[in-house]
C-alpha cells in the first residue's frame, strides 16, 4: 500500500506541475479544438463511414498521421462503404458529453441491453467482481466480442455467472482512445467466434505530440462518491515531418465507495411494509404482531434444547447486553432481536481504483512501409466489506451441501471439561441451540486485476503495376491478464467448531474477541488467477479490375492464436472432510483450459455500379477443442439517388463453448425461486397460520453446473437491413431492422423439471439430482425440506431469437441570422426491441421482450423494449453547453425463465428478488439528464463541469432484480447515486 501512495502522489504531483509549466511557458506545440469547431462526423449517432476504423493502421498514405482504416473489414479502400451499421464515437463526441471511461461510453449505446455487466454490479454479488462488460442486442458479454486496435485481448478470468467468458472494459484507459465503433451485426465472418451480436472496437491513438495533461474531481450532491481522475501523456515526433512518433501516457482514477445507507428508503433497510411488502429484517416484526421466520443476527441468540428433543423459548445470549442496541421483540418463539443487515452491510457501488501506464513507438520506414510497437499496463483494484447478505452466520449449509452446521449447539461442557461460558443454560445441563450472524468477521474483498499487453504490427503497401497497390499488415498481440482475491473475514467450519467445543471464541460479548481468535476462524485466503490471449495476423489485399462502380478489391488473411483461462476454484469439494471447508464457499466455480486456434479468411468488395455496391466475406476457423467453422457473410448498398441508400446484411456466426461450459468444475449459481408445491407449503406455515413462513418464501436457489467437453458451438443466422437518409445537407437519419437466431444454444438443463420431481418423489432425468435444504427452522418436524441444489449440467437444448429495428439522427442545424454565431448540433439513437424469445425442448418458447427475463442468464436486468440518447450541443465562441437525455423504458417484473411459458403477462408471476420485496408488476421507465459545460479559456487551456443526472431523479423501483437492492444497476445507476458534479481541466502544450 505504501508503494502505491508513493506512486499515486507522485504521479499526482508530476501532472499537476506539468499543467502549471504548460501555462506558464510558450511552447511549440497544438492548440486544442475550440468547441464548436469540429465538423459533424458523418458517421456519428450510428451511421455507417468508410473511415469508421479498425482493424490495424493501413499503409502510411501522404498524411501517414491520418490514415484509417474500417470496422469489420480486412480491405483498405477509402471508397468502400460499409453495410453493417455501426455506431462511431469519436474522443470529442465522449467529451461534450461527460463520458470519461469506455463503459459509461457503452453503457449509452442503445443497442447495449439486458445482460451487460455495469460497475455497480460488484458491489451486489457478482460472479465477475471488479469487471464491467458489453451486451449488445441482450445476448449477454460472451456474444459481444470486444477488440482494442482491431485485436482481440485476454478474457477477464472470472467469467459472469460462473459460465461467460469476456474481455473487462475496465482495463482501458480513456486518455489514449480515439474512437470506439460499435459494430451492430455479426461479424464472425472477420473476426471469428464470439462476434454473433457485433463487435466493440476500441480504436487507440497512433500519434501524440507534445505534452496532454487533465485533473477532474468530483462527488454527489449528497457528499459522496468521490472522484478523482489524472492523466498525462507526453509525446515526440510527427510522422510526416519526421518519420516517427513516440508517446508515453499515464492515468488515474479513484472513485469512492458507497453504501446502501447512505442513500434513503427504501434503499437503506429491508423493512418494505411502507410499500405494502412485509418486513424483510432478520426477526422483522411483521403487521399482524409475528415475525415470519427466525433469522440470526450480530447478537447471538439462544435456546434450550431439552432432553427429549425440543427446543424451549429464544433469548439473547446475555441478559446483561440484551439485544445490544437492536430493536427487541416478544414473539411466539421467544425474545427475539431485529437486524436491518440490508442498512448494516450492503453496497451500492465498491470502491475502485484504476492506473495504467502506456507506450508507443510508431515510425515510417519508407514512403510506403510504417511499423508500430505499443506496451500497456493497466491495474484494477476493487474493494467491497460485507457481501449481499450480511456476514456468515451459524445455522448455514455449504453450497455444496455436504458441511452443516444447522444443528449446532452450544455444549454444556468445554473439550476441557469446564461449564461451557458462553451457554447460559450449561447449568442446568441443557445445550443451547445458537442463531449468530458474526458482526465482528465482516467480509471484505481486494480484488487486484492487472494486465500486460504487448503488440506490434508492420504494414504498408507495394506497387504492383496493375490494378491497385498490394496492402499488407501483419501484427502480433499478447497479453496477459492475472487476478489476485484477497477474501478476509469468511469462517471455516473446522474454525466455528473448534471455537464451539473449546470456548475461545466469546458469543457473549464479541468484542472482546481477539485478532488471533478470530483470524484462527476466519484464516484469511487469497486466490489466484490469470488468463492469457497470443495472436499473430496477417492480411493482404488488392485491387483487381475495375468496374463501371469502381475497383474491384479481395483481401485474403490467416491468424493462429493460443488462449487460456486459469481458474481453479479456491474452495474445492472435499467429500473426505467437508468440515475444513469455509461456512460461505469463497467462489463456488473455476475452470481450466486452454485452445489453439488457425484461421482463414477473405473478403471480396465489388462495385457493380455506382448505385450497386456487393460485400462478400468468409472465415474458417478450426480449433483444437476438436470442431471447426466457416462463417460466410455478404452485404450489399444500393444507392437509387444521392441522398437515400439502402444496405443490408446476410451472415452465420458462432461463439465457441467457453471455459467453464466445457472445463469448469461444478459451480454453484443462484436464482430467486418461490415454492409452489401445496404439501411442502402446508408444512411450512408462519406462527398465525395466514401464509407461508421465510423458509418457504422466496429464497436463493442452488443450481450446480457442470462442464461438459462434448458441447457444440452455438450457431447463429442474422439479417439486417436499413436505409440512410439525407434529405439536407446538414441533417442525416437511419433506421436499421436485426434479427438474430441462434441455435444449439448453450444453456444449463431446465430445473423446474427436476424440482417439479423432488415435490413428487418421482425419478429425475439421467444425469440430474435434487440436494434438500437445511431443515426450517421454525418447522424442525416437517418431513418436506426445500430444494437446495439442483444438479445440472451444460447442454445444447436451445432456440434463441431476437429483432428489432434501431434509429438514429445525426444534425447540425442552423440557426436564423441574428443566432447565426450560435451553433446547434444534434445527435441520437434508438432501438426497440420486437421480440425475444428462447425455446427450450420439452417447456416450449418463453417470450422476455419487454420483461425481467431471461432473469438467469442476464442478472435478472431484463429486458426493456426502448433504449434511447438524444444529445443537444450548442456552442458559442470559446463556450460549449451539451445536454444529453437517456432513456430506458418499463418492463415487466414476470420471467418466464423462471415462471415458465405464457407467464409474461401475468402479474400473479411477477419476481421478487428480496425477503420483504412487495408483489408488483412492473417497473417505470427511466430518464436522466447530463449537462456538460466547456469553456476554451486559452488555446491551451479547456476548463469544463459535468452535473449528473441534473433534475435528482431517482431510479424506478424495482423489486424483481438481484443485481441490485429495489433498483435496476443495468439502467438506473445515475438514480441511485443521484445529482452529481465533476469539475476537471485539460491542457495542450
Amino acid at each position: 500500500m505504501s508503494a502505491f501512495v508513493g506512486f499515486r502522489n507522485l504521479l499526482l504531483l508530476s501532472t499537476a506541475g506539468c499543467i502549471a509549466l504548460g501555462i506558464a511557458t510558450p511552447a511549440l506545440a497544438q492548440a486544442p479544438v475550440v468547441p464548436g469547431k469540429q465538423a459533424i462526423d458523418s458517421t456519428t449517432a450510428g451511421t455507417t463511414s468508410a473511415t469508421s476504423a479498425l482493424k490495424q493502421d493501413a499503409a502510411p498514405t501522404k498524411d501517414a498521421a491520418e490514415t484509417v482504416t474500417v470496422t469489420g473489414s480486412i480491405l483498405r479502400n477509402p471508397n468502400l462503404s460499409g453495410a453493417s451499421p455501426v455506431t462511431h464515437l469519436t474522443a470529442k463526441d465522449m467529451q461534450v458529453r461527460g463520458i470519461t471511461t469506455v463503459a459509461a461510453a457503452l453503457s449509452q449505446v442503445s443497442s447495449n441491453n439486458g445482460g451487460s455487466l455495469p460497475a455497480a454490479f460488484s458491489g451486489n454479488g457478482a460472479f465477475a467482481i471488479g469487471a464491467s462488460g458489453a451486451s449488445l442486442r441482450g445476448l449477454t458479454v460472451d456474444s459481444t466480442l470486444v477488440l482494442i486496435d482491431g485485436q482481440r485481448a485476454a478474457y477477464y478470468p472470472l467469467a459472469d455467472d460462473g459460465q461467460r467468458n469476456f474481455v473487462d472494459l475496465n482495463t482501458i484507459p480513456q486518455s489514449i482512445v480515439q474512437t470506439i465503433d460499435v459494430q451492430q451485426d455479426s461479424a464472425s465472418a472477420t473476426y471469428g467466434a464470439d462476434a454473433v451480436a457485433g463487435v466493440v472496437n476500441i480504436i487507440t491513438r497512433k500519434q501524440i505530440e507534445g505534452f496532454e495533461g487533465g485533473a477532474e474531481g468530483g462527488l454527489s450532491q449528497r457528499a459522496d462518491g468521490g472522484h478523482q481522475r489524472l492523466y498525462a501523456t507526453y509525446g515526440v515526433g510527427d510522422l510526416n515531418r519526421d518519420g516517427y512518433n513516440v508517446y508515453l501516457n499515464g492515468e488515474y482514477q479513484n472513485d469512492d465507495i458507497i453504501y446502501n445507507r447512505d442513500r434513503g428508503y427504501p434503499y437503506d433497510t429491508g423493512d418494505l411494509r411502507g410499500l405494502s411488502g412485509s418486513n424483510g429484517n432478520e426477526n422483522g416484526i411483521q403487521n399482524d404482531g409475528t415475525i415470519s421466520g427466525i433469522g440470526s443476527t450480530r447478537v447471538a441468540q439462544v435456546r434450550p434444547v431439552n432432553a427429549d428433543g425440543s427446543t424451549g423459548l429464544l433469548q439473547p445470549i446475555s441478559p446483561t447486553l440484551g439485544c445490544n442496541g437492536l430493536a427487541t421483540h416478544v414473539v411466539a418463539q421467544g425474545t427475539v432481536c431485529e437486524q436491518n443487515t440490508v442498512g448494516d452491510y450492503r453496497l451500492l457501488f465498491p470502491s475502485d481504483r484504476r492506473i495504467s501506464v502506456n507506450l508507443r513507438g510508431t515510425a515510417n520506414l519508407s514512403d510506403r512501409a510504417q511499423a508500430y510497437a505499443m506496451f500497456s499496463y493497466a491495474q484494477n483494484q476493487v474493494f467491497t466489506t460485507g457481501s449481499v447478505s450480511g456476514p456468515s452466520s451459524i445455522r448455514q449449509k455449504s453450497a455444496s451441501g455436504d458441511a452443516d452446521l444447522t444443528d449446532i449447539v452450544l455444549p454444556v461442557n468445554l473439550a476441557n471439561g469446564t461449564l461451557n461460558p458462553n451457554n447460559p443454560f450449561a447449568a442446568q445441563g441443557l445445550p443451547a441451540q445458537i442463531y449468530y450472524r458474526f458482526a465482528d468477521l465482516n467480509t471484505t474483498n481486494l480484488v487486484l486485476n492487472q494486465t500486460y499487453r504487448g503488440s506490434t504490427g508492420l504494414n504498408g503497401s507495394i506497387d504492383s503495376g496493375w490494378g491497385g497497390d498490394w496492402m499488407y499488415n501483419a501484427s502480433f498481440v499478447g497479453m496477459v491478464d492475472t487476478l489476485q482475491r484477497t477474501v478476509t473475514g469468511v469462517p471455516t467450519f473446522a474454525g466455528i467448531l473448534n471455537a464451539v467445543n473449546t470456548g475461545s471464541y466469546n458469543f457473549v460479548d464479541p468484542s472482546k474477541n481477539s485478532a488471533a481468535v478470530r483470524n484462527a476462524i476466519a484464516p484469511k485466503s487469497v486466490q489466484n488467477d490469470s488468463s492469457q490471449e497470443y495472436s499473430l495476423d496477417v492480411t493482404l489485399s488488392k485491387g483487381l479490375f475495375s468496374l463501371p462502380g469502381g475497383m474491384v478489391t479481395l483481401g485474403i488473411g490467416g491468424n493462429a492464436r493460443y488462449e487460456s483461462v486459469n481458474d481453479p476454484t479456491p474452495n474445492p469439494d472435499d467429500p473426505s472432510n467437508p468440515n475444513a471447508q469455509y461456512l460461505s464457499q469463497l467462489r463456488s466455480f473455476g475452470a481450466v483450459g486452454s485452445r489453439r486456434v488457425g484461421s482463414g479468411y477473405f473478403e471480396a468488395d465489388i462495385p457493380f455500379i455506382k448505385q450497386i455496391n456487393v460485400n462478400v466475406s468468409g472465415r474458417y476457423d478450426n480449433y483444437s477443442e476438436g470442431f471447426s467453422n466457416f462463417a460466410p457473410k455478404i452485404g450489399v448498398i444500393l444507392r437509387p439517388i444521392d441522398k437515400v441508400m439502402f444496405r443490408g446484411t446476410f451472415s452465420k456466426g458462432f461463439r465457441v463453448p467457453s471455459f467453464p461450459e466445457t472445463n469448469a468444475v461444478p459451480g454453484v449459481g443462484y436464482i430467486s425461486y418461490t415454492p409452489t408445491d401445496a404439501a411442502f407449503l402446508a408444512q411450512h406455515q408462519n406462527s398465525s397460520g395466514t401464509g407461508p413462513d421465510t423458509y418457504a418464501s422466496t429464497y436463493n436457489l442452488g443450481l450446480n453446473s457442470v462442464g461438459n467437453p462434448a458441447l457444440k458451438p452455438e450457431k447463429s443466422t442474422s439479417f439486417t437491413g436499413g436505409t440512410v437518409l439525407t434529405p439536407l445537407p446538414w441533417l442525416n437519419v437511419t433506421a436499421d431492422y436485426y434479427h438474430i437466431k441462434k441455435i444449439n444454444f448453450i444453456t444449463t438443463a431446465d430445473y423446474s423439471g427436476p424440482v417439479a420431481n423432488y415435490f413428487t418423489n418421482k425419478e429425475y432425468p439421467s444425469g440430474i439430482s435434487v440436494t434438500p435444504d437445511v431443515a426450517d427452522p421454525d418447522h424442525p418436524e416437517a418431513t418436506i425440506l426445500r430444494p437446495g441444489i439442483v444438479n445440472l449440467g451444460y447442454i445444447n437444448a436451445a432456440k434463441l431469437v431476437t429483432s428489432g429495428i434501431d434509429l438514429a439522427l445525426g444534425a447540425r442545424i442552423p440557426l436564423p441570422r441574428p443566432l447565426q454565431d450560435i451553433k446547434w448540433t444534434s445527435t441520437g439513437q434508438a432501438t426497440y426491441i420486437l421480440g425475444y424469445t428462447i425455446t427450450y425442448p420439452g417447456t416450449g418458447l418463453q417470450s422476455y421482450a419487454g420483461s425481467l427475463g431471461p432473469a438467469n442468464i442476464s442478472s435478472a436486468s431484463g429486458t426493456p423494449r426502448w433504449r434511447a440518447n438524444w444529445a443537444n450541443t450548442f456552442t458559442y465562441k470559446r463556450l460549449a453547453v451539451t445536454a444529453t437525455m437517456n432513456y430506458t423504458s418499463g418492463y415487466k417484473l414476470t420471467a418466464e425463465d423462471v415462471t415458465g411459458g405464457g407467464t409474461l403477462n401475468d402479474c400473479s408471476m411477477a419476481q421478487q428478488g428480496f425477503s420483504g420485496d412487495p408483489l408488483r408488476c412492473g417497473v417505470a421507465s427511466f430518464v436522466d439528464v447530463d449537462l456538460t459545460i466547456n469553456y476554451a479559456l486559452t488555446n491551451r487551456l479547456n476548463l469544463y463541469t459535468n452535473i449528473y443526472n441534473v433534475f435528482d431523479k431517482g431510479p424506478p423501483l424495482d423489486t424483481g432484480t438481484y443485481g441490485g437492492y429495489q433498483y435496476n444497476p443495468a439502467w438506473a445507476t445515475a438514480g441511485i447515486l443521484g445529482r452529481a458534479f465533476r469539475f476537471g481541466v485539460t491542457g495542450k502544450f
